[in-house]
């Protein structure tokens, strides 16, 4: 049974594994490209901007990716599912509106908050964020509901499909154009509105004209709690950047973004698990044989993370600093941060074994417990970055 178990997985994984990692890869592979081009300091600003939008977006979804997979899973018809689907999309997209508007506005006090050292480079790009933030909401659904039916090879087209486009107009925009950072966002726009355009095309036998109050506040009293989960875990994930920027300046915020992006190998994995293990733990609730299944899958899990971490360590800091003629694959003025890839690469290891113990909660019933757990690491993280980074820099 467990073989059984671990091959649907696997097969599952592999879609969706290929497009997660292409789509999030994006970051990796457009690295030489961005430090070729960008200064630190100009890297810096946009890691401040990719923390921000990181911790907003939580507050756009209202904790409705959680609560979609589970009601739509959970749904007895097709009517059903659809009903989720329209209400859900329904209330991001009125709620994602209200959302931008009051950042488009309040632009200017923001990059003042942040304190950029370009300030009108920082409120073109608080700007260019309020409308990224709104469509970015938006494409997950449809994508998400991709997932729920394990429809993997579809998922996987889409994503090509996005990644394709991001790539060809970050070149386009930076090398051909000699556009700043904010080519970095208007890429993103373009492929995500794209791709959300043709998903919904692909999802619109689920796309019923369908208002029920009650639908929407079942959805919304569900993922209420998933909120203040993905704020904290954002916190934990992005506060350090902050950190650095107050204590330092946006150079160092910028060289160690550089060097997150890198380690973040090692978190598409971890994500690509996520991604596949969260639909299907949901759909093995039902299975007798689950607690067995989970176990041994565990198992697997943190021999293969323990492997990978070894790998990563060792390989990645030789390969981007190995240099072909006058080329490598980061500036070398971003190799001091080196020395720090290891440590991040462990701490999204350890990222991937809490979204795997998640399934505890889920199936007691008790995820409340996952927000006390979750408020213990904020406040941690943020005490250790107050009195560490002083100390030790990046």
């Amino acid at each position: 049974m467990l073989k059984v178990h671990l091959k649907s997985l696997f097969s599952q994984s592999v879609f969706y594994g290929l497009g997660l990692i292409l789509n999030r890869s994006i970051g990796i592979l457009l690295l030489p490209l961005y430090t070729a081009f960008f200064t630190s300091n100009q890297l810096g600003a946009y890691a401040l901007i990719y923390s921000l939008w990181l911790f907003i977006n939580v507050i756009y979804l209202l904790g409705m990716e959680t609560s979609f997979l589970k009601f739509f899973i959970d749904a007895k018809s097709d009517e059903d599912k659809s009903e989720v689907y329209c209400n859900t999309l329904l209330t991001v997209s009125v709620t994602s509106i209200f959302f931008s508007i009051i950042i488009f506005l309040s632009a200017e006090s923001i990059a003042s908050l942040i304190n950029f050292e370009n300030f009108s480079e920082g409120i073109y790009l608080v700007n260019l964020l309020a409308i990224v933030l709104f469509c970015d909401a938006l494409y997950r659904f449809p994508l998400l509901l991709l997932r729920a039916e394990q429809k993997a090879k579809i998922y996987f087209r889409l994503n090509i499909i996005t990644i394709i486009l991001n790539l060809f107009f970050n070149f386009y925009f930076i090398a051909v154009l000699d556009k700043g950072v904010e080519s970095i966002l208007i890429s993103y726009l373009i492929s995500s509105f794209f791709t959300f355009i043709i998903s919904l095309y692909v999802t619109r036998n689920f796309l019923k004209p369908s208002v029920s109050i009650k639908v929407i506040k079942k959805l919304l009293q569900f993922g209420n709690k998933f909120i203040y989960i993905g704020l904290l875990i954002i916190l934990i994930d992005q506060s350090d950047k902050f950190f650095l920027k107050y204590f330092f300046d946006e150079s160092t915020t910028g060289i160690y973004s550089a060097i997150s992006r890198l380690a973040a190998a090692m978190g598409i994995l971890m994500a690509t698990f996520k991604f596949t293990w969260t639909p299907y733990f949901l759909n093995l609730e039902k299975t007798e044989e689950n607690k067995n299944a989970i176990s041994d899958i565990f198992t697997y899990f943190i021999f293969s993370g323990m492997f990978l971490c070894l790998i990563f360590s060792f390989f990645i800091p030789v390969i981007v600093s190995f240099k072909f003629g006058n080329f490598s694959f980061i500036n070398e003025n971003y190799w001091i941060g080196l020395p720090i890839l290891h440590i991040l690469i462990l701490a999204f290891l350890f990222s991937g074994i809490f979204t795997f113990l998640n399934v505890a909660p889920f199936f007691s019933d008790k995820t409340y417990l996952l927000l006390i757990i979750t408020f213990i690491g904020f406040v941690l993280n943020i005490s250790l970055n107050y009195f560490l980074i002083p100390l030790f820099d990046m």
